[in-house]
């Protein structure tokens, strides 16, 4: 071929009708394959080469590995070359464009392939960095011309814009369904309150997102310095026996949890790795990207990400998981807010059930009491004297130490069921009314029921027993719930009352349900009082009781088909 380095490759119609093709790739192109493809096939016409690749450096093996090929065999696309090796290595290493005339008497050349006689490798640069090489092969010796390799150096230069420009639309797309694959695992993990199903969901979802060979979970006991594997997907009981709960040290997760940041481990198949026993020793487990789950700057546990392959994580990925962490570490701390609070519930059930128990028993005793008193009289009035030998005697005896035993009995349940005055405290009535409603949050909006708590201007404080004032509150919003099967509203708020004697507290009930019947109104706060097929009719009556040993009263306020309002009220605080 004669030397034309003199022409400038700018003249070159054909040159500029191929930059012109591979400038529309950009925004025509299908995929990233589908651009390589174009590219070659615009070299192809240009130098009517033997063969031709583009090869980019791997973020992962830091290698040089073809990315499309012609004129190459396919078992030899999949070759990777290190940097500075061969003359394609070469170039990547140093950016310079070479031609090789003959190939055969060129030490630097790596032979992948037979009949190559001449070469062109011209760099790719991507934002100041070298992203890859363009090789361009002949089979004759000294084909390629330094006019040729300016039109390849101008081909690369168009390639790399709009390979760009399609590796830019494919992380957006990326990056749009990474954003909806989160959207959809979030609203999986956080829809689970309980604990160890979270766990589950969260590897779960994680394998999902990622496409990753293994997923495990950790959680992080910081005042044991310890780790305890939750879950691992896909199940591996072998290994889960071996890493069950280990010392922080034993650990692979102990520098992530340490600096509260992701660590990064690129093989962990090295024996660098055999020590630490939750790093799992198989064959198609090699990289893993460990993401400490964070909440208010407390790690509570680890995601362990591991891959089939070797991998490099990149930004894109790594802040995906770091939201994805958070969102569990706060799924988590949401679970376990929702446990106490189901605890805390059920122990003021239970409570308010003793307590109902205890009114219960003492209301019985009082029947009790009265014809007991009448018979303990009556007896004694009888003047019933016998001699000591007479048999009779000794069953009077009896039957007045049973009576007294008897008052006795009644007596201990009396004073048992009465609230001891010293058990009250003051407390401020808008914090009851919070924390009441705290406990009862997650069921309300189950229920689809909007809390409405509308504060005082100023603390009111009342002396009560917290625990029962709380029992009544519960009753209230329970009964408010159930009037209300499809929804609604509950407001709650509180109004300072004067009266001649003392001010008062008036603390107000109004849902949005069909309403109390007229012909019950006066009746519902008797004892077993109920229209509910699984009641007890005590709810009220026993409010009613507990407002009554505060000093205070609860009351219909109103009621209609369009609700109900009660009304508690009892004595400030002095």
């Amino acid at each position: 071929m004669l030397d034309d380095s003199n022409n400038s490759p700018i003249e070159d119609p054909n040159l500029l009708l191929a930059l012109y093709r591979i400038s529309q790739i950009g925004s025509s192109a299908f995929n990233i394959r589908d651009a390589f493809k174009r590219i070659i096939e615009e070299i192809q016409i240009l130098f009517q080469p033997k063969s031709a690749s583009i090869s980019l450096i791997s973020p992962n093996s830091g290698l040089l590995e073809i990315e499309y090929a012609l004129g190459y065999p396919t078992d030899t696309k999949d070759l990777s070359l290190h940097i500075g090796k061969g003359i394609t290595g070469r170039v990547a290493f140093n950016g310079v464009a070479t031609i090789s005339n003959d190939v055969e008497q060129d030490s630097r050349y790596v032979k992948l392939i037979d009949g190559i006689r001449s070469k062109m490798a011209v760099p790719l640069f991507s934002e100041g960095q070298i992203a890859g090489v363009i090789d361009v092969d002949s089979d004759k010796v000294a084909n390629f011309t330094a006019r040729d390799l300016k039109r390849l150096e101008a081909v690369a230069d168009e390639s790399i814009t709009s390979l760009q420009s399609v590796w830019k639309q494919r992380q957006l797309i990326t990056q749009s369904d990474q954003l909806k694959a989160l959207i959809s695992v979030g609203q999986k993990v956080v829809s689970n309150l309980e604990l160890q199903g979270l766990w589950e969901s969260i590897t779960e979802a994680a394998l999902d997102l990622t496409k990753s060979r293994m997923v495990t979970l950790q959680l992080y006991d910081e005042t044991k310095e310890q780790v305890t594997m939750q879950a691992i997907k896909p199940p591996y009981q072998e290994f889960l026996s071996k890493v069950e709960t280990l010392r922080l040290e034993e650990s692979m997760n102990a520098a992530a949890i340490r600096t509260k940041r992701q660590v990064e481990f690129p093989n962990i198949t090295t024996p660098d790795y055999l020590d630490l026993k939750d790093a799992p020793q198989r064959d198609d487990v090699v990289s893993c990207l460990s993401t400490p789950m964070i909440y208010e700057d407390r790690v509570i546990g680890i995601i362990n990400i591991f891959t089939r392959t070797r991998h490099r994580f990149p930004n894109d990925e790594k802040r995906l998981l770091q939201a994805f962490a958070s969102l569990s570490a706060a799924a988590a701390q949401n679970a376990n807010l929702y446990a106490r609070v189901f605890n805390s519930e059920d122990l003021l059930r239970k409570s308010e059930r003793l307590t109902t128990l205890g009114l219960l028993s003492a209301e019985i005793a009082h029947e009790i009491r009265n014809p007991l008193t009448v018979i303990k009289l009556l007896f004694g009035s009888l003047g019933l004297q016998y001699d000591e030998a007479d048999p009779r005697n000794k069953d009077t005896q009896i039957i007045i130490e049973k009576i007294n035993q008897l008052e006795e009995i009644v007596s201990k349940v009396l004073s048992f069921g009465k609230a001891p005055e010293d058990l009250h405290t003051v407390w401020s009535i808008d914090e009851l009314i919070q924390d009441t409603l705290l406990l009862v949050r997650l069921k309300m909006q189950q229920h689809r029921i909007v809390l409405n708590h509308k504060k005082t201007n100023a603390p009111i404080m009342v002396n009560a027993s917290k625990g029962q004032l709380q029992q009544v509150f519960l009753n209230l919003i329970i009964n408010a719930a159930e009037a209300m099967p499809d929804g609604g509203t509950l407001t709650i708020y509180s109004i300072v009352e004067e009266s001649p004697e003392e001010e008062r507290i008036a603390v107000y009930f109004t849902d949005t349900g069909s309403g109390i019947p007229e012909n019950i109104q006066e009746k519902i706060f008797e004892s077993f009082l109920t229209d509910k097929p699984e009641g007890t009719g005590l709810g009220l009556s026993i409010v009613k009781r507990i407002m009554r040993t505060h000093h205070g009263d609860i009351s219909v306020a109103n009621s209609s088909s369009l609700g109900t309002t009660l009304r508690i009220e009892m004595p400030l605080a002095q």
